[in-house]
């Protein structure tokens, strides 16, 4: 009985000990034994215990030879080691094509840090902003800040690198109590920021590759305004080498500092990403290119051919202002209005042709200092434009103090169908603003608009800004300024509450709003930001219109519950009845 045990499992012995295993009862057909599996337990294991935090369940997960021999060859080095079980890039690393230009892509480099070295190519993800600080003379007092504040305000997909380039004693002292606001995180925001907060070693201007060369050349030829660029820069989602902004709020003594606004460029970063992917992904959208890198002082001029509307629903007009070699150093100082007007020709003082300009399509506010992008809903004025040449001008009040400078305009309307189901036919002008003082009431008489029978949606449209400053009020740029629409006797009131509060416009960084803009761009406004499109007002009144017939709308002011008695600056207004069909 043992004997016949022994005969049967002679073979499996056999076979588990050689390579090729011997014949049988004449069988001569060789069998090959395929090796064991890869087991990665241990080298994760003792990863593990070197490098916290470090996913386990991720690194044993999916082992093969590969990532056990990338574990082996990491040895010491955690960074290494946590590459051995991370998903690829998104977005590949871009392969050449480097520059250290602001806008250029970022290229290969290894940075020194406290904890090891760190390969941006190999480090890189596709997802995540690279945001790098130095603490200098300008800097000092953002360093005083809290690195807990700075990691709750910031989107997690950030990487903070810290450097020095004076005072390396109390750089260090601030990384040693950084570290410990970091121990004193809950576990799971320590295991996720540790490994993206880095403290270089070294000076910034010394690092390796091009970041030292890139910082090198910029202390040596400092702009003459805003040398933020020198102690500050970022690497966004693109790849791209990015500005930073201003990282406090102005004060009577210069700029109080403030860390967490470092998080806004970041928030940022995400915005623009999110933008730009849904651009890329439309399909079937009419591109009208108005402007490309276009050098202006005050006014642009266009004829543009509208093609057949009737396939199109949405209407986008897509506005960027750069800024020469896109530095914040050399961008316009401050926060003027800007237009798209239609043009109709007119007759000018001399008798000859002109073009009359005074029917707004679109409207924005510039930064301070600063360079932006914003892409706006206007699909109401589908209804005001008609197939043909049509005359445009852009406007953008002219920017003089300190210095004068020019706009870098890239400018272009998108049209698209969007499967609403109906199209604006009918946009009939109503009020248009000015002084606001007790006159301005009284200018704004009731209009009548005749709905047709078959109008499908109402819209009431309006676009208002507040602008001006008269003490104490602080209208109409710093006030809560009110406006009162009817529509045959229904109320609809369109106020600003938000004016004077002290974050509103920069909570609204994740809606488009430019961060960190050299002003005082953060306080709330009477109906606009410093750096963003004043998208139109929409109210739906379908419900409050007698279709087939006249309609009376009314329109009038206030302001803290009563009508104006005296001059409180100026309001800029369009405004509109849309019906859809």
């Amino acid at each position: 009985m043992r004997l016949n045990v022994a005969k049967r499992l002679l073979p499996l012995l056999l076979l588990a000990c050689a390579p090729t295993a011997p014949t049988f009862d004449g069988d001569t057909t060789p069998v090959t034994v395929l090796p064991p599996l890869p087991n990665c337990n241990t080298p994760c294991a003792n990863a593990s215990e070197l490098c916290v935090p470090f996913d386990l369940a991720a690194c044993v997960q999916g082992c093969d030879a590969e990532r056990r021999t990338c574990l082996e060859l990491a040895g010491l080095d955690c960074f290494a080691a946590r590459r051995c079980y991370r998903e690829a890039p998104t977005t590949p690393f871009l392969d050449g094509g480097y520059g250290t230009q602001v806008r250029s892509i970022a290229g290969k480099v290894t940075l020194n840090t406290s904890d090891g070295p760190w390969p941006l190519e190999l480090e890189w993800t596709g997802e995540d902003t690279y945001v790098f600080l130095a603490r200098s003379n300008p800097t000092t007092g953002v360093f005083e800040g809290s690195l807990r504040d700075l990691l709750t305000a910031s989107p997690r997909n950030t990487h903070y690198f810290f450097s020095w380039l004076r005072d390396e004693a109390g750089f260090n002292a601030v990384a040693t109590r950084w570290r410990a606001e970091l121990q004193s995180l809950s576990q799971a925001d320590r295991e996720h920021w540790g490994p993206r907060v880095h403290f270089l070693v070294g000076r910034f201007d010394l690092q390796a590759g091009w970041v030292g060369a890139m910082m090198t050349s910029r202390i040596a030829n400092q702009p003459m305004y805003l040398g933020n660029g020198l102690t500050a820069f970022a690497i966004d989602r693109r790849q791209r080498i990015r500005e930073v902004g201003m990282l406090g709020r102005l004060t009577g003594n210069g700029v109080a500092a403030d860390i967490t606004m470092l998080a806004n460029e970041v928030k940022a970063f995400e915005f623009e990403f999110a933008r730009d992917e849904r651009l890329a992904a439309e399909q079937g959208t009419t591109v009208l290119t108005l402007a490309t890198n276009e050098t202006m002082r005050e006014t642009l001029d266009f004829d543009v051919t509208i093609p057949d509307l009737a396939n199109f629903d949405t209407l986008e007009v897509d506005l960027a202002l750069d800024c020469p070699a896109h530095m914040n150093a050399n961008c316009g100082a401050w926060d003027y209005l800007s237009h798209l007007w239609l043009c109709e020709p007119a007759t000018a003082s001399d008798g000859g042709m002109t073009w009359s300009c005074e029917k707004e399509l679109a409207r924005w506010i510039t930064p301070y200092w600063r360079e932006g992008r914003w892409v706006t809903d206007i699909s109401q004025q589908l209804a005001t434009l008609s197939p043909g040449t049509k005359h445009l001008r852009y406007y953008a009040s002219r920017q003089w103090d300190p210095r004068e400078v020019n706009y870098i305009v890239s400018l272009s309307l998108r049209l698209s169908e969007k499967a609403r189901g109906m199209k604006p036919v009918q946009a009939t002008p109503l009020w248009t603003g000015g002084n606001w003082d007790q006159t301005y009431d009284g200018a704004k008489q009731p209009i009548d608009v005749m709905i047709p029978a078959d109008a499908k949606k109402v819209e009431l449209v309006t676009i208002i800004t507040g602008h001006e400053g008269n003490a104490p009020t602080n209208c109409a740029e710093f006030c809560d300024h009110e406006h009162l629409f009817t529509v045959n006797g229904a109320m609809h009131r369109q106020s600003f509450p938000e004016a004077q509060t002290l974050n509103t416009c920069a909570d609204r960084v994740t809606e488009g709003v430019v961060p960190n803009q050299h002003g005082t761009w953060y306080y709330g406004r009477g109906g606009w930001c410093p750096g963003w499109d004043v998208a139109p007002h929409v109210v739906d009144v379908t419900s409050e219109v007698m279709k087939g017939q006249r309609n009376t709308l009314t329109y009038r002011t206030q302001f803290q519950g009563n009508a104006l008695t005296s001059h409180l600056g100026r309001i800029v207004l369009s405004s509109w009845l849309v019906v859809w069909k």
